[in-house]
């Protein structure tokens, strides 16, 4: 019966976040009561996501990205813009490409965008290089190398991962390690980078970007010289105990946390804000999740899946093609649904997958928590999509010139990776 009723609270899950009429913290908190009034999981197991080791690592973490903003290291980087926005050529689309890949490992893809529309919009209408030409490349740019290598946010994004499969599969060695979304994610963000610098003229040049169309956002007041530099010191202490985790053990878990306390103690962090960060409602889905992927393990229900998608993909002798699949999975369910529902739904599957067929998971879970950020087709895949179509005022029809072989060449760069980095067997 406990099996059904895990099966029955993940359709649910998945029904939810695909509708996304409310929050995905509320939905995953709604599966942790469910599962704990129908007996599936004890009372204590049914909230212990909150005290796993991935919640405690990336809560911190987010308000030490936040704070950051706060500094002057963005306007720094806009000045930068703002000295070679009369360039011409080749130069100023690498150098807004290059731009846009630093901002995505610090700010919310989103809230870069909307920051540097404002530069895209000082370029000439009249020449090749127009704004309208470069945004949509420009989100592409940074989308495929968003979160992928090991400082800010990203420095997380293997315990992210490892968060929604390690109850389905508890064997160590399958476990990522802070290194491997950053390997993996190279040849397709070589390859997609590439192809954003020579396609962008795929795009329609004509038109001025509309920021009537971003959020309003009152900017926040830099902090003071001083609490700059304390921000910046954390920040680089934190990273740097969570690079060397091979030394510095469990400390990794703890580092963003003591970060955190030193921002509280010295000012540059208010008790108001850093609640509110490190109780995102990205903290409560994933508290969530880790409790329904155990149950998913324990109750059988993960193996049901997995052998029943076994025996489909089983008849499969060619492992690329597989990883092809999940790849063209990944990429159609973020184009209409969130990244990080589409990670959560398809992550469980794989590894139940991977179980059954007595496989190494890790290409499997690499390419769905890559090819998940790919949603730069239509404006649902994401917010930073959303605004990126306002802003351009773009049709998805017109543009798939550019966004259909942005997409294929995802989906194949993806599975080759996965294939020469981690086969299945």
């Amino acid at each position: 019966m406990d099996m059904y009723i895990v099966l029955a609270v993940t359709l649910f899950m998945m029904v939810m976040f695909v509708w996304h009429k409310v929050p995905f913290g509320v939905t995953t908190m709604t599966c942790c009561v469910v599962l704990a009034a129908t007996g599936v999981v004890d009372l204590g197991a049914a909230f212990g996501g909150f005290a796993n080791k991935i919640v405690v690592l990336i809560a911190p973490m987010l308000a030490i990205s936040q704070v950051l903003t706060k500094t002057s290291l963005v306007g720094k980087i806009s000045t930068l813009l703002d000295r070679i926005k009369g360039a011409h050529g080749l130069l100023l689309v690498v150098a807004f490409y290059a731009v846009g890949i630093i901002f995505a490992q610090f700010i919310p893809t989103t809230a870069a965008i909307a920051i540097l529309i404002v530069f895209l919009n000082t370029l000439s209408k009249t020449g090749d290089i127009t704004a309208n030409r470069l945004l949509m490349p420009l989100l592409g740019v940074m989308v495929a190398w968003k979160f992928r290598t090991p400082i800010g946010l990203g420095a997380t994004t293997f315990a992210t991962l490892n968060a929604m499969y390690e109850g389905v599969i508890t064997d160590s060695q399958f476990a990522l390690t802070m290194l491997d979304p950053f390997f993996f994610a190279i040849l397709p963000g070589i390859c997609l980078t590439v192809y954003c610098v020579l396609c962008w003229k795929l795009m329609p040049k004509d038109g001025t970007l509309d920021q009537s169309a971003l959020k309003k956002n009152n900017q926040a007041d830099l902090l003071p010289e001083n609490k700059q530099k304390i921000v910046y010191v954390v920040f680089v202490v934190v990273m740097l105990v969570m690079i060397l985790n091979n030394w510095t053990g469990n400390l990794m878990y703890l580092a963003p946390a003591a970060g955190v306390l030193v921002l509280v103690y010295t000012g540059c962090l208010g008790v108001q804000e850093t609640v509110k960060h490190m109780t995102a409602d990205m903290i409560w889905m994933l508290a969530g999740v880790l409790v329904v992927a155990d149950a998913l393990g324990a109750s059988g229900a993960g193996d049901l899946i997995g052998n029943g998608l076994l025996s489909v993909l089983g008849h499969i002798d060619n492992q690329f093609i597989i990883f092809l699949v999940f790849s063209v999975v990944t990429v159609l369910m973020t184009t209409f649904i969130s990244n990080m529902a589409t990670q959560t739904v398809l992550i469980p599957i794989a590894a139940s997958v991977a179980l059954a067929g007595g496989w190494d998971p890790r290409g499997l879970i690499l390419i769905i928590g890559t090819c998940n950020y790919f949603a730069i087709a239509f404006p649902s895949g994401s917010g930073e999509a959303a605004v990126t179509f306002a802003a351009g005022g773009y049709n998805p029809v017109k543009i798939l010139k550019f966004t259909l072989p942005y997409v294929l060449v995802a989906i194949v760069s993806c599975a080759v990776s996965a294939q020469f980095m981690y086969p299945l067997y």
